[in-house]
């Protein structure tokens, strides 16, 4: 993972990370290794230390000097000997992820999990109702695009980005379905199933910049059934978008998550009513509020080994039935099974050093994109009361959307809305813009990321806030962040891809002793983390993954099987059985509510 950071501000000021301490060895026979200590692993390894016994060793392995994988956090401007008082408590930059939707099963999980943690205390909330989330913006024709939050304002205000929408969406609904008969599988790009269904338009700068928010990404090659699943399941159950969305929509929790969501409601009902009703949440500290706390829970636990700074180097699977064994920079060790987090190609690379390779960890792209902050003292810089903005997809075969919008522009998040409370109200206006992705050559004309200049960066950075906004003035602080390969992009046949190595995960070679998990599989969000790793720990002590006497292989990835049809929905079931599928049965209900 590489991360290049360089720091800027106007005034002298440093910044000095905690010191971190991890536990000595216990020495036990039986072992569990957790590779990678991102969200993913953390989270493993955190439900492993609460569902398997205590003579259980837990040992995860982190190559960097920190936990959290890309969810980083920085406080800058908060140097002296006011340091952290009232007033003086600098500036928060988010390198990474700034915020999670509390929605769904990934949301109610990732709540549980800071109510376990003891985290609510630092938590920031934006209400549904706020300007942050009710306003979001796509920069077209040069200007700011305000979306429409509301039907009324679908219809009374229509900015030239919406100019044929409505028409499309109502053409949509009347638009003959895909034949999934003869094309099980179905997927296709998200770009190829928006122009379809409601028109180029459309696919470009509508769902274009929304792949460019959360990818990072193109859509023409990214899976439609992998990314914007309920797309993909509300035609295949009601022949359309628009119908699906008008009739309900399809649900995707499978009787599982419904299960653990309804369980983990139950703990603490006012708590999740009132968070779920939230648009976003974060800590006031940071994103990294989350990855610091577990690894401060997890070197509390006995049985738990938290290693930093020793990157695996080999693994090697031997003969059936035999541990595997973890070699690292600084040893090695045997484990009964392994559960890797790491990204899919870091393990494809591991594995196939050992002559044991799995099929297609190798073959999603990762995309490079440059983050840079920047605060200025000016708390009214920017006019405009909303989330931030995102830029169109630009094709070959149509003029782009925008002509003074610097090349390899994705978009700028208005942070000081988007998240306030992480300063005092009214101090600095802050923002966040992104660039490159899989616009990267086009941004840094070819340059590779390890080979750009930060301070380029940032110029580059400041010509677009100058560009579609207007903000002419240097920031009080800049931090520039060189993040490489930190999006996965799941392409087109990425779920049938999945299903084949949940299948050689299966072979006797890796059977019961390798499973992984991260957001190279299920989904990149930081609640989609924490639920697969839950889902996985789960899956692995009820099925007697962890013990000698194994029931039913877990990988990971059994979900792909679900999906096929045998609990929730998706998968190779006809239209009239997805709709069923919905039903949940009183006798189902009863048994995976009660866990």
């Amino acid at each position: 993972m590489l991360s290049h950071s360089i720091f800027f501000e106007s005034h002298k000021s440093s910044y000095h990370p905690n010191p971190t301490r991890t536990t000595p060895p216990m020495p036990v026979s039986h072992q569990i290794a957790v590779l990678g200590g991102g969200i993913s692993g953390l989270s493993a390894a955190y439900y492993l230390s609460q569902n398997v016994p205590a003579t259980t060793k837990i040992v995860l392995f982190e190559g960097s000097k920190r936990v959290g994988g890309w969810i980083e956090s920085k406080r800058v401007g908060t140097c002296g000997p006011e340091k952290g008082k009232p007033g003086n408590e600098g500036v928060l930059f988010e390198l990474g992820p700034r915020s999670l939707r509390p929605k769904g099963a990934g949301g109610v999980v990732a709540l549980d999990l800071i109510r376990n943690l003891s985290l609510t205390d630092s938590l920031l909330t934006v209400p549904a109702t706020a300007p942050s989330a009710r306003n979001r913006y796509i920069y077209y024709h040069d200007k700011i695009n305000v979306l429409p939050s509301s039907g009324p304002s679908l219809l009374l205000s229509r900015p030239p980005i919406m100019r044929g929408v409505i028409s499309s969406a109502i053409s949509e609904a009347f638009r003959k379905p895909k034949d999934y008969a003869t094309d099980p599988d179905g997927d296709e790009s998200v770009y190829a199933f928006a122009e379809r269904r409601f028109g180029a338009h459309v696919a470009r700068n509508l769902v274009g910049s929304l792949v460019h928010g959360i990818y990072a990404g193109d859509a023409r090659e990214l899976s439609l059934r992998s990314t914007l699943r309920a797309l993909y399941d509300n035609e295949r159950v009601y022949g359309s978008v628009v119908r699906g969305v008008v009739k309900g929509g399809v649900e995707i929790e499978t009787f599982r998550e419904k299960g653990v969501m309804w369980r983990s409601r139950r703990e603490d009902t006012d708590f999740f009513s009132a968070m779920e009703n939230m648009s976003v949440i974060g800590f006031r500290e940071g994103m990294e509020a989350l990855p610091r706390r577990l690894r401060e829970v997890l070197e509390t636990i006995e049985n738990v080994e938290v290693r930093t700074e020793e990157e695996v180097t080999f693994v090697k699977m031997g003969q059936e039935g035999e541990d595997i064994k973890v070699e690292t920079e600084k040893g090695a060790i045997h484990a009964s099974h392994v559960i890797s987090a790491l990204p899919a190609p870091t393990l494809h690379k591991l594995l196939s050093a050992s002559n044991q390779p799995l099929p297609h960890l190798n073959h999603n792209p990762y995309v490079d994109v440059a983050v840079v902050n920047l605060a200025y003292d000016n708390p009214k810089l920017v006019p405009y009361d909303g989330f931030g903005f995102l830029t169109p997809l630009t094709t070959d075969d149509h003029p782009p959307a925008n002509k003074t919008t610097p090349p390899g522009t994705l978009g700028v998040v208005f942070d000081s809305n988007a998240m306030p409370g992480q300063e005092p109200a009214g101090q600095y206006t802050k923002l966040t813009v992104m660039l490159g992705g899989h616009q990267w050559d086009e941004a840094f004309d070819g340059t590779p990321i390890g080979a750009v200049v930060p301070d380029e960066v940032l110029w580059r950075a400041m010509d677009v806030v100058k560009a579609t906004l207007g903000v002419e003035s240097p920031p009080l602080y800049a931090l520039t962040n060189l993040h490489a390969n930190c999006i996965p992009q799941y392409r087109v046949g990425h779920h049938t891809r999945l299903r084949e190595l949940h299948a050689a995960l299966q072979s006797p070679v890796y059977k019961h002793r390798l499973s992984v998990v991260g957001n190279s599989y299920l989904g990149v969000s930081v609640p989609d983390c924490i639920k697969n790793a839950r889902a996985l720990v789960e899956e692995l002590v009820a099925a007697g993954g962890l013990s000698e006497e194994k029931a039913r292989c877990v990988t990971g990835l059994n979900r792909v099987e679900v999906e096929g049809g045998e609990e929730g929905i998706g998968g190779e079931a006809g239209p009239g059985e997805l709709k069923d599928s919905v039903r949940v049965k009183k006798g189902q209900l009863g048994v995976v509510m009660n866990g």
